[in-house]
């Protein structure tokens, strides 16, 4: 019996868009899986449930993905406030308390993707409609596969889709080995580069990413050679351009620097089972409430909730001073665009400081939750100031990802030329000088400066070997100013623990070791 997929897969046919564009809602509350891989239609239909799948996935919000948001913060670059701080390195990083869905939704992914690859050659349609659609089921399917092996290393390998009539099948639950995993990634990726597009529409995936996941693959294998030209491809490619540097977490993120960026749109949505989604909270996690701080005889808060300032926030983790000290302070632009300033003016008409400086230098207060060092990559300008919950589409993947990859691999590959082209072209938009050597180090804390809480961080430190070491030397968490501590990782926790309700349901399958 497949016990560790059946009652994941359950009602999960979320049918809500068309065929055209996945944020173009339509209603489909009749379909059911006989019906729904038995057309162009259904395919279609079935196509744009696993995007909404997929989606949830990878954003995070107040109703769940807690999984989502450790990646962001549970690396060498984060100062942790709050909520599950308690499972990155500590008590609750345990087989029964990490949070499941890291496990459990990529394999719905899995499941139904393969669905859709599977059904595909059996319907009349446009050849090109058929490999677009099994491309991108594909590149999904590879996706997940590729999160959940840099996740936990010891995986079930699995393509053949839950049926009714494969449901209560025996099943011998073992470990796949890891060259069989990446030969499967492989694969579907190799499938897709050759039928997709670079040019398609926001939230839809195209050759860029691809080519982008295939050259992750790749550097996990130590093949440096093709994920150079992967990333060669990309970026010569013609249609990926990198974007001034004040664009990059702009009003739109559907630009050209953008290799994907998960779509939400407040009015088609309002549940994750609605075309527009059920928005996330990335940009309330990464800054504090200033409009909390108070001044001694000033009798309301000088700064209110407004969108300039982010509005609602949470001050759940933030970049921590470790991250600050790689930014030269009077030259990288990227310290105005991606950070909110340390010094604040306050905005509350109704206070003795409006449109003033506050007075004294920062910190404003000990409280951690009121003022640190914020993060404003996700900042949104259109959500009522009032509310956490945003509607901004956010990026999944950037030139900029491809761009560094692609000088680390070069470097590897002993064509220092090559990578310090590359890494140079991030450093030359952030108005640095160019750099005349590379290593791994140097590649390493670029990385940080350009890519910092947009997902992948631990991901990189983990192949590279140096997770651990870092961790350690610059994780931090507390709730005031005097309160910061460090962590202790132990090596074993590069990998995650299987759910624990996942292994008493596959009952042969082994827990990773230590836990």
């Amino acid at each position: 019996m497949k016990n560790y997929i059946l009652f994941l897969i359950i009602g999960l046919l979320v049918v809500n868009t068309s065929c055209d564009s996945w944020l173009e809602e339509t209603q489909f509350d009749k379909i059911n899986s006989s019906t729904l891989y038995e057309s162009e239609e259904g395919l279609e239909i079935g196509l744009n449930g696993l995007y909404g799948l997929s989606r949830r996935f990878f954003r995070f919000n107040d109703s769940d993905a807690r999984g989502a948001y450790w990646f962001y913060c549970a690396t060498d670059l984060a100062m942790v406030r709050t909520w599950n701080e308690a499972e990155m390195y500590r008590s609750n990083m345990r087989a029964n308390a990490m949070p499941a869905e890291m496990w459990n939704r990529p394999y719905q992914m899995i499941d139904r993707a393969s669905a859709i690859i599977d059904a595909a050659p059996g319907i009349s349609m446009q050849t090109e409609t058929r490999e677009r659609i099994v491309s991108e089921a594909r590149v999904i399917r590879a996706w997940a596969y590729l999160r959940l092996i840099s996740t936990y290393d010891n995986i079930l390998l699995d393509s053949i889709p839950t049926t009714p009539d494969n449901a209560f099948d025996e099943v011998e639950y073992k470990p796949a080995s890891q060259k069989d995993v990446y030969a499967f990634i492989d694969r579907d990726l190799d499938y897709a580069i050759k039928h997709l597009q670079y040019k398609v529409d926001p939230g839809i995936i195209g050759l860029g990413l691809a080519r982008q996941l295939r050259a992750e693959s790749a550097m996990w294998q130590e093949d440096y050679t093709t994920a150079a030209a992967q990333a060669d491809a990309i970026i010569t490619g013609g249609h990926h351009k990198l974007v001034g540097i004040s664009e990059i977490f702009g009003n739109n993120v559907n630009h050209s620097e953008s290799l994907m960026a998960w779509q939400f749109d407040e009015v088609s949505g309002g549940s994750h089972t609605l075309a527009g989604g059920d928005g996330h909270v990335l940009g309330a996690c990464f800054q504090a409430r200033f409009y909390e701080i108070t001044i001694p005889g000033d009798p309301v808060a000088p700064i209110i909730e407004e969108a300039n300032y982010g509005g609602n926030a949470y001050g759940w983790t933030y970049p921590n001073e470790y991250l600050r000290s790689l930014y030269d302070k009077d030259k990288d632009k990227r310290l105005q665009f991606y950070f909110y300033p340390d010094t604040l003016y306050g905005n509350n008409p109704a206070s003795a400081y409006y449109e003033k400086k506050l007075p004294g230098d920062p910190p404003y207060s000990t409280q951690l939750r009121q003022y640190t060092w914020s993060l404003m990559k996700y900042r949104d300008l259109s959500k009522p100031a009032k509310r956490a919950l945003s509607y901004k589409p956010f990026i999944a993947y950037r030139l900029a990802d491809t761009y560094i990859l692609g000088a680390e691999a070069h470097w590897r590959k002993g064509n220092t030329e090559k990578a310090l082209e590359y890494l140079n072209a991030i450093r030359l938009r952030a108005g640095l000088e160019e750099a005349t050597t590379i290593d791994l180090q140097a590649i390493m804390d670029e990385y940080a400066r350009e890519l910092c809480f947009e997902g992948k961080r631990w991901f990189f430190l983990k192949r590279i070997g140096k997770l651990v070491e870092q961790v350690n030397k610059y994780h931090r968490f507390g709730s005031t100013t005097s309160s910061i501590q460090g962590t202790t990782m132990k090596d074993y926790m590069v990998r995650w623990p299987i759910p624990q309700a996942q292994i008493d349901a596959m009952g042969t399958f082994p827990q990773n070791p230590q836990y």
